[in-house]
């Protein structure tokens, strides 16, 4: 086949699965969305056809069926040149990414607008996605707070506000770390222990 032979070929369809493997358009889908109501030898029916048709789920219907995106957005409220010239940004992507690998779950990274904020809140809020990381976010900022209410959200550090009821967070625990370093110092005989840091 031709590469303009394969550019015109139609995209395969849940019914023409259906029709390939003998079943329903709702056994299909049924098969496509895990449910345990289909028997194995029809599931591998269906699966054998899918795999000859290199048939792709659709992901905006499922998401309307389902009411899941299977995407997680990470959100950076820093200027676009940070995230490029900072390595820590590529480390918690490389991490991230490296999580949802084995998932369905797709990685989207949002650099937050500095001129327009509204606009990163706006897509968070319309359905897009699943729940959302936010890294790196201001001391001063709190417009990513509020949007727990009605869509899971981490923060890379220390919550916006500790008592708020629903706030989860990932954070270093500086205090023990240090405690803990300076103990295996103790540990090693030192005595003259020395704190190298960089600006505050």
């Amino acid at each position: 086949m031709t590469t303009e032979q394969q550019a015109n070929r139609p995209v395969p369809t849940l019914e023409a699965v259906a029709a390939l493997a003998g079943v329903s358009r709702a056994t299909v889908s049924r098969v496509v969305n895990g449910s345990p109501k289909v028997t194995p030898e029809v599931v591998e029916t269906v699966t054998a056809a899918i795999a000859q048709l290199n048939y792709v789920p659709n992901r905006a219907a499922r998401s309307l069926a389902t009411r899941r995106t299977q995407v997680i957005a990470l959100v950076v409220p820093e200027s676009t040149s940070r995230v490029f010239a900072d390595p820590f940004f590529a480390s918690i992507v490389q991490g991230v990414a490296l999580y949802l690998a084995d998932t369905d779950y797709t990685l989207n990274m949002l650099i937050a607008s500095e001129t327009h904020p509204d606009k990163t809140r706006r897509y968070l809020m319309s359905g897009n996605v699943d729940g959302a990381l936010v890294v790196s976010h201001h001391s001063g900022d709190h417009s990513y707070a509020h949007l727990g209410h009605s869509l899971p959200i981490v923060f890379g550090g220390r919550p916006l506000n500790k008592s708020k009821p629903g706030s989860y967070f990932v954070d270093v625990d500086n205090v023990a770390a240090v405690e803990s370093a300076t103990l295996h110092l103790i540990h090693q005989g030192r005595h003259s222990i020395a704190t190298i840091a960089g600006p505050q």
